[in-house]
């Protein structure tokens, strides 16, 4: 090398000083419950067999993106399963090899079943499971949620029926827990904003709606003068075939209709077409809340460890839960986690299959500290603390 080549000699110490110090890894584990659909689906309401893992892969390869310029590297094993049991193999197997931090989708037994199993050097991230008691009165030691739970959804859309002026509410629940437990949500969101619930009707038929929704749904959904239908319907039995086959011309919302949940292809505001794109060239199909969830349970851990250099997971675990905590999620502010139960709040976006219609709170929903919090089991209505 001539003496003259002074910048190529310095570029290749750096190289070589790059390649000799070693990353700062933050090892993932992902477990995930298979579910059989409650019904024979169509197959076009079927979930993808990867929802919620092509999140985390996503949010994966976005943070070694970022993550190689500092010598941070993220990993991630995937265990999916039926059985809790075996769930529970692969958790511990992973928690040998010194994985401490697992994203987990399952019901709430199997959560659970995780939590005691893994002890209290693990941290959870819930990214499936809307089960409010798990934010109320099961309060899972070092467990996060990044999935909205389903009061989050349900008061987005009650604040939505008092920001249009739409006060009397048709009831309609399925014969799942699933829906009863969603039914009981509506009704305590509907309490809580002000509306009325003229009446409840529960679906009990085993048929197939494809044929005959034209007929039996107007008869269904016959009755008072109500200014919407509100479904409960999570396994979508029924659900589906409602809008247009109502016995009033009226709006129908819920878990069919017009929808709020954490994530919908409609969504493109505050640069989320990026995300969007990414996810659906690496994937060939379009991001759903489960994805999304997965995708900020491993992005909030790799933007903490950036911010700390440290990978330490009780360390980026305190500082999740302190108030300096803020993440940029695509949803046109910064999201951050309730210290009592962990809850991460977010904008609830309330969209048809086709549109994005609003997002709540809306405004005029009024908190003393972060109007987030009037979406879900606020302080006073959670028995549980953080476990920091």
């Amino acid at each position: 090398m001539a003496l003259g080549d002074g910048n190529a000699v310095g570029t290749e110490l750096v190289l070589h000083l790059c390649r000799e110090k070693p990353a700062l890894v933050l090892n993932f584990g992902l477990l995930h419950q298979l579910r059989d659909p409650v019904t024979s689906l169509p197959h076009y309401l079927l979930p993808p067999e990867d929802e919620g893992i092509a999140g985390a892969e996503l949010a994966l390869r976005d943070s070694n993106g970022s993550g190689k310029f500092l010598g941070h590297k993220y990993q991630l094993e995937t265990v999916a399963d039926y059985s809790t049991e075996r769930l529970i193999e692969g958790a511990t197997s992973m928690q040998a090899q010194g994985i401490r931090v697992f994203l987990t989708n399952a019901d709430t037994a199997g959560l659970q079943s995780l939590r005691n199993a893994l002890g209290s050097d693990a941290i959870l991230v819930n990214y499936g499971n809307p089960d409010d008691k798990l934010r109320r009165s099961v309060c899972l030691e070092k467990t996060l949620h990044t999935y909205p739970s389903r009061s989050m959804q349900t008061d987005a859309l009650a604040q939505w029926m008092r920001y249009r002026r739409l006060g009397k509410t048709l009831l309609l629940t399925g014969r799942h827990e699933a829906d009863r437990e969603y039914a009981a949500q509506a009704k305590l969101s509907m309490k809580k904003f002000g509306l009325s619930l003229l009446e409840e009707k529960s679906w009990t038929f085993d048929t197939d709606l494809r044929r005959t929704a034209g007929a039996e749904l107007p008869l269904f959904t016959q009755g008072g003068d109500y200014d919407v239908v509100w479904i409960a319907d999570e396994s979508q039995e029924f659900g589906p075939y409602v809008p247009y086959n109502t016995w009033l011309p009226r709006p129908v919302i819920g878990t069919q209709g017009l929808r709020s949940t954490a994530w919908a292809v409609p969504i493109e505001q505050w640069a989320a077409i990026q995300l969007q794109n990414r996810f659906r060239e690496r994937f060939e199909r379009y991001m759903n809340s489960t994805d999304y969830a997965a995708w900020v349970g491993l992005r909030m851990f790799a933007e903490v460890m950036t911010k700390l250099n440290t990978n330490e997971p009780q360390t980026l675990y305190t500082y999740l839960l302190s108030p300096d905590f803020e993440l940029a999620a695509y949803k046109g502010r910064k999201l951050s986690l309730r210290p009592w139960s962990a809850q991460l709040r977010q904008p609830m976006p309330i969209h048809s299959a086709d549109a994005l219609v609003a997002t709540a709170p809306f405004e005029g929903f009024i908190h003393p500290t972060n109007e987030l919090d009037t979406l879900g089991a606020d302080k006073q209505d959670s028995q549980c603390k953080s476990n920091i």
